[in-house]
């Protein structure tokens, strides 16, 4: 068995989905699920049930006091060998560096299952079986008409998903947009951008001025409704292309765009080269 704690908002939950899956393919093991932090949080909610993954079982622990927090601390590390990504962050030489690769992940077990603790967000953790996990990543939920007529739409026309990120954790701003607009057009010339945000203000700084005369082919796509946070996800995964933030959502998006002949563009962040694929441009 493989075991991987599957926390925080939507994105990281794939990428720690996503790790497990791939540790317990290579290892020839199962894999259970440990949603103990979604499940006692207030804030984030348990997201992959909204996908058809596959998983062998699901487990999940009272957090909420301070005996509960210990006994599940004793109990896993008892029962697991557990393998906590930042420990490889802090390596012999005393340097912090967020592009190794922990060959623990790629070890097989002794005695004890392995428990997956960390975000792993880097492409060698599960690169190797994107295809498989993509595969799996059709909607657990009914859509609504309108949400797939945009599906068919976004993929069927000259799109560019762009995403603005607001919030508490703030993206990039005008001069990342200006020179990831200017790139699109040179690879992909007339594009329609639908803007994805969860800060509109924010994306109307950063766009209306350098968009111009191409601000006939900008749209929001709330202007088209009101939709989940997961009916846009798919709706960013439908456009032909993606110019992205600093941000595991949209990256998982661009993953699970199926074009052939996409252009992803993402902001040059601590983790960008983490999680590009090959073709992805940084800007």
């Amino acid at each position: 068995m493989v075991v991987v704690k599957i926390g925080d908002g939507m994105g990281n939950q794939l990428f720690n989905y996503a790790c497990g899956y791939a540790t317990a393919r290579r290892d020839g093991e199962k894999l259970m699920l440990d949603t103990s932090e979604c499940d006692n949080s207030t804030l984030r909610d348990f997201e992959l049930d909204k996908f058809h993954l596959k998983y062998d079982a699901r487990e999940s622990f009272p957090n909420q006091n301070t005996f509960q927090k210990i006994y599940k601390k004793i109990r896993r590390n008892l029962k697991y060998h557990v393998i906590m990504e930042r420990e490889v962050y802090l390596n012999k030489d005393k340097r912090y560096d967020v592009n190794d690769i922990d060959p623990r992940v790629f070890e097989k077990k002794r005695f004890r299952d392995k428990y997956l603790q960390g975000y792993w967000q880097h492409l060698p953790y599960f690169e190797e079986y994107l295809d498989e996990i993509t595969a799996m990543m059709t909607p657990a939920y009914e859509q609504s008409e309108q949400v797939k007529a945009l599906i068919r739409e976004f993929q069927t026309t000259p799109t560019c998903a762009v995403h603005v990120r607001g919030g508490d954790i703030g993206g990039p701003g005008e001069h990342y947009f200006k020179d990831a607009i200017e790139r699109m057009e040179q690879e992909k010339p007339g594009l329609r951008y639908v803007v994805f945000t969860n800060d509109r203000p924010k994306a109307a700084e950063a766009l209306t001025k350098i968009m111009g005369e191409k601000s006939g082919r900008m749209t929001y796509v709330a202007d088209a409704g009101t939709f989940s946070d997961m009916d846009e996800f798919f709706l960013m995964a439908a456009c032909q292309n993606q110019i992205l933030s600093n941000s595991t959502y949209s990256t998982w998006a661009a993953y699970l765009n199926q074009n052939k002949e996409k252009t992803v563009i993402m902001p040059d962040d601590i983790l960008s080269e983490r999680m590009r694929l090959a073709d992805w441009i940084i800007v």
